[in-house]
């Protein structure tokens, strides 16, 4: 298994085996986050993961391992994005890797690897000069809370809403 950065002959796979399960958990957990239904999502996203390929503000990690079958492509199994975010000059604060995304297949879970790209992401916003790693997780996520909690990830605000 190796973790690298997202190539653009990857960005079709990352959508189709990661992404698109990724956000059909979410919308599980939470239907706020369902995907919508009157759009070409798929297009949509890979329109969306190239123009990050370009940005260096943000970085994708892709977890590669190789099938089992002989003579068989690499295969994708978690990704995170990552993103450098300067603070404002008003704050006595330095600046921060916000962790967009963190997903693995369900057949890799368990085994250290949303770990070991989180580790990743965290050392590319030390390459950044940042002094902080931040997410977001969804209050009922109680796995990946846990997993978070466990990296030394602590509750520091809590996002509300409500309908209009």
């Amino acid at each position: 298994m190796e973790i690298r950065p997202l190539h653009a002959d990857d960005v079709p796979a990352l959508i189709d085996d990661l992404w698109l399960p990724f956000a059909a958990e979410m919308g599980d957990i939470d239907q706020y986050d369902a995907l919508a239904d009157d759009v070409d999502v798929r297009s949509e996203a890979v329109a969306y993961r190239h123009s990050q390929l370009d940005d260096d503000d943000v970085r994708t990690f892709v977890a590669v391992g190789e099938d089992g079958d002989e003579g068989s492509d690499a295969s994708l199994l978690g990704y995170t994005t990552v993103s450098y975010s300067e603070a404002p000059s008003v704050f006595a604060r330095d600046s921060v890797a916000k962790v967009k995304d963190l997903y693995v297949t369900s057949d890799a879970r368990g085994d250290g690897l949303g770990t070991a790209l989180l580790e990743r992401a965290h050392d590319w916003g030390r390459e950044r000069g940042c002094d902080r790693a931040a997410l977001s997780v969804h209050a009922r996520n109680d796995v990946a809370r846990s997993c978070y909690e466990e990296l030394g990830y602590e509750t520091r605000y809590v996002k509300m809403d409500r309908p209009l």
